[in-house]
């Protein structure tokens, strides 16, 4: 079997650069407003309430929900790689006006375009990333799209910690404006990597699709086996698209197996934004005070470990991501948060406002577990289970809808956070919790295996048909040993 030559593997390279750049436009927001709602100079200079903090955290999300009609047109007319790029000039834009912002409107509306370009990029470069990817990395690649979120919350985090000690507006403004950097670094590889074959051969430019498998997955050999079924897989199941269904959002509800496919992507949307991780996310100064630790150096300081832990974590869940199954780490990981979040209900409960030094060094470790079981499985899985259940002509559409659900969600959660925190930060906990352990039933019963199949291999979940004619898989092809055991030979995660 031919594999990945040098072609492939610089090919592999860009297309997680261009993943870690685009990914980390969306993980630098959430650790910025983070740093910012710690820094004294941001919220005195703006006179921030309870309200106008609610409001500049949430308006990125207004900006997400407003992009969903149209931010699948540019990936689907245009190919992905002109959608990535869109993406990165939107960001560019509204970082722009972010930084410069003299007064609350235009901070907001610097943040609204942020969120503009949140969206778009969440339509065009997971689909990129998981339909360009050689088969036997694509689960890989996919998931470290979302892990390297916290790329973009690392750099966020250095950057509010050092620019604490500007005694200008630039304490603010320097991590405001310094957004757009990932969206530049992203631009920079797009002329150098190859369009999706899948939108090659939608748009029916068939030799351009076969000759950049052959190149980038075949190691150059145009008789490799492993390029012939994919291309065949793609060709057969993209003819058969064609013929029942067109590229709308009418699609996404037409038949049965759409709206299942619609459901959990949806379910998806909504389940990363309600599980208590958005409390920690934009809000880690409120938790931390209410925990006993209201140093703002300190605050800081853990904002930077716990980006960094979250990026291992994710890293490591992308890296194994196909180790045990979709239903199984959802399941284990959500369960996992739901007790955490319950035990840090109790602790809060207890020691709220005491001097009690243990239980604060006990509730900043609950924040580490927790979020250590969310980037470990959430992380990778938000972004690569929608990809993968979603068709290839209803994917942008259908990420589309996911981004919608996905930041109405967050919008409404961080929205109330303050305010249910003021009402009682325990109580939120616990309320959290129950929910986590609602999400836990509903994916275990709702939520099919994806896990080792080709995107085109799983529409036989969805469909309980194959629409490619062919008695071999590419999954069935591309095998190796994995979970360690000599011997062991199982279906390559593809």
């Amino acid at each position: 079997m031919a594999d990945m030559d040098r072609n492939g593997l610089i090919m592999m390279i860009m297309v997680v650069f261009v993943a870690t750049a685009n990914s980390a436009t969306q993980g630098y927001d959430s650790s910025m407003m983070n740093g910012l709602m710690i820094l004294p100079a941001y919220s005195d200079y703006f006179q921030l309430t309870t309200a106008t903090s609610s409001l500049n955290v949430a308006v990125v999300f207004l900006g997400c929900i407003v992009a969903m009609p149209f931010s699948a047109y540019v990936p689907d007319k245009y190919g992905r790689k002109w959608g990535i790029a869109t993406t990165a000039i939107v960001a560019i834009i509204g970082a722009t006006i972010q930084g410069a912002a003299v007064h609350e409107a235009m901070f907001c509306i610097g943040r609204f375009i942020v969120g503009l370009s949140v969206t778009l990029g969440s339509v065009a470069a997971p689909s990129y990333v998981a339909e360009v990817s050689h088969p036997k990395y694509r689960a890989t690649l996919t998931g470290l799209y979302g892990a390297f979120w916290y790329v973009g919350g690392i750099l966020a985090a250095v950057v509010t910690y050092g620019s604490q000690y500007i005694e200008t507006t630039w304490c603010w403004r320097l991590p405001s404006l310094l957004q757009f950097l990932p969206s530049i670094l992203c631009l920079v590889p797009l002329p150098f990597i190859p369009e999706s074959p899948r939108w090659l051969i939608y748009q029916d430019r068939h030799e351009e699709a076969h000759a950049m498998l052959v190149k980038w997955h075949g190691g150059g050999d145009p008789n490799s086996v492993v390029v012939g079924l994919e291309y065949e897989e793609i060709c057969q199941t993209l003819a058969f698209e064609k013929t029942v269904q067109k590229m709308n959002f009418k699609a996404l509800v037409s038949t049965r197996p759409n709206r299942w496919r619609l459901g959990c992507t949806v379910a998806v949307a909504v389940f990363c934004q309600l599980s208590g991780n958005n409390t920690i996310t934009y809000y880690l100064g409120t938790v931390l005070t209410t925990a006993g630790i209201t140093s703002v150096p300190t605050q800081l300081a853990i904002n930077i470990g716990l980006s960094a832990w979250n990026l291992y974590c994710a890293i490591l869940g992308s890296i194994y991501v196909d180790k045990f199954g979709r239903r199984i780490e959802f399941f284990v990981s959500t369960s996992a948060m739901a007790l955490t979040l319950v035990i840090n209900a109790v602790l809060t409960k207890l020691y709220s406002g005491s001097d009690n030094s243990s239980a604060s060094a006990a509730i900043v470790f609950l924040i580490f577990f927790f979020y250590g079981w969310y980037s470990l499985v959430w992380t990778p899985l938000s972004y690569l289970y929608p990809v993968e259940v979603l068709s290839y002509s209803m994917r942008a559409n259908g990420l589309a809808v996911f981004n919608g659900a996905c930041y109405l969600a967050a919008f409404f959660n961080t929205y109330v956070i303050p305010y249910a925190m003021d009402w009682s930060g325990w109580g939120f906990y616990l309320i959290s919790a129950f929910w986590c352990f609602a999400e836990g039933a509903v994916m275990w019963i709702y939520f099919p295996e994806t896990a080792r199949m080709t995107l085109e291999e799983i529409d036989k979940v969805f469909d309980g048909v194959r629409h490619v004619d062919a008695e071999l898989t590419v999954g069935e092809v591309i095998e190796i040993s994995v979970g360690g055991s000599k011997g062991d030979d199982k279906k390559e995660d593809v």
